[in-house]
């Protein structure tokens, strides 16, 4: 039979795009060779459609589906971007030094960020600013002997204004701790929120809850009055405005239909974006005999902590700052033959580098992307 047609939905963006960038090349006394630049870009990444809602499950004419097209848009809109950046690139030490910098600011038009919401991938949008700076250098001191830092510094945060459903945190407890997280019915993708009261009544008797959030946001009607309930629950022992009444439930007055309370992320951090990485690293190089040479080179590598997502939720979304280091020892031939031993993160670290958070209905797991194990190998090439 197919799939049924939903709906049909054009889209088309249309931007120009383009780099402009100016350098200068002055003589200064104390480097052997500078140059200076200056760069502005303009681009984009276009919109999109998000996957659509999920179809009702009819069972007898009973439909206890979930009303995900209430849960997220339709569509999300093209990413802008403005780049700005400042720089020097000097040779110094009569070339036995590099040394470069750069400072940058990119602002973001509707930066887009995906999370998962009813078991697929939802694109939101939201303005964000990216500011930093970074340095590199090489240094050869001694013939053979050649070292290597880089540092930098960046601090990514969303626009003033911007605000989310956290799927962790749908009622934003902080601020309303008079609502609480329902899990819906097995044909429903995603949990709704209720006032507390309302739980209290319904769990007064011998009742349960998972038809709340269809009876509430599918339907529009009060659970507790609508819910073929038997028999009706004692709630005189419920402190209410009135003393074990009721006070009645307009599902109209939840907040997105109940999906849950927007979150404030005005200057929150963007996801995956450290403050600070520094890197360096040593090699030297010597013959060992008429036809082979050797190099052993180690590496170093330090991030800070950063965020697994925009609502930078602690502890949950904090990622911890790492540490890795890395050896080779490399033999090399005039005849173009090279071998290579390697040990990559020496010291088996293991670091959670990214997460990503599953939607309600498969209770709210989390995949993690973890820094690889301690490797030995070896690598044998040859060029022609």
């Amino acid at each position: 039979e197919g799939y049924p047609i939903v709906g049909v939905l054009d889209q088309e963006w249309k931007e120009l795009t383009g780099r402009f960038n100016s350098t200068w090349t002055p003589k200064l006394t104390f480097t052997d060779q500078s140059l200076f630049y200056a760069s502005f870009a303009h681009g984009y990444k276009g919109g999109g459609a998000n996957p659509p809602g999920v179809v009702e499950i009819s069972n007898g004419g009973f439909n206890a589906g979930s009303p995900s097209n209430l849960t997220h848009p339709l569509t999300f809109r093209p990413e802008f971007i403005n780049a700005y950046e400042l720089g020097s690139k000097n040779s110094l030490l009569d070339g036995t030094m590099t040394l470069n910098a750069d400072v940058f600011l990119y602002n973001y038009q509707d930066y887009q960020i995906s999370q998962i919401v009813d078991r697929t991938s939802v694109n939101l949008n939201f303005d964000a600013t990216v500011k930093g700076a970074e340095i590199e250098s090489t240094w050869e001191p001694l013939p053979g002997l050649r070292l290597n830092f880089s540092g930098g510094y960046q601090n990514g945060t969303l626009a003033k204004g911007s605000q989310a459903i956290d799927l962790m945190d749908r009622t934003d407890a902080a601020h309303h701790p008079d609502w609480l997280v329902v899990k819906p019915f097995i044909t429903q993708t995603s949990n709704c929120i209720l006032p507390t009261y309302v739980i209290n009544a319904e769990l007064a008797g011998p009742h349960n809850t998972y038809l709340d959030c269809f009876y509430a946001y599918s339907l529009g009607v009060d659970p507790l009055t609508a819910a073929p309930y038997t028999p009706t629950p004692d709630l005189s022992a419920l402190q209410f405005d009135a003393p074990g009444v009721y006070p009645g439930y307009d599902p109209s007055t939840a907040p997105n239909n109940g999906e849950g309370f927007t979150k404030d992320l005005s200057g929150n951090q963007l996801p995956n974006a450290p403050h600070f990485t520094v890197s360096f690293g040593g090699q030297y190089s010597m013959p060992i005999s008429a036809d082979w040479a050797a190099t052993l080179r180690g590496d170093f590598y330090w991030q800070s902590h950063s965020f697994a997502r925009v609502f930078n939720d602690r502890p949950y979304d904090q990622l911890h700052g790492y540490t890795n280091v890395n050896m080779t020892l490399i033999f090399t031939n005039q005849d173009g033959w090279q071998a290579m031993l390697y040990a990559k993160n020496v010291f088996d670290t293991t670091a959670i580098t990214g997460a990503f958070l599953n939607s309600d209905d498969t209770a709210l797991t989390t995949n993690v992307f973890v820094t690889d194990p301690r490797l030995f190998g070896i690598r044998v090439t040859k060029n022609w």
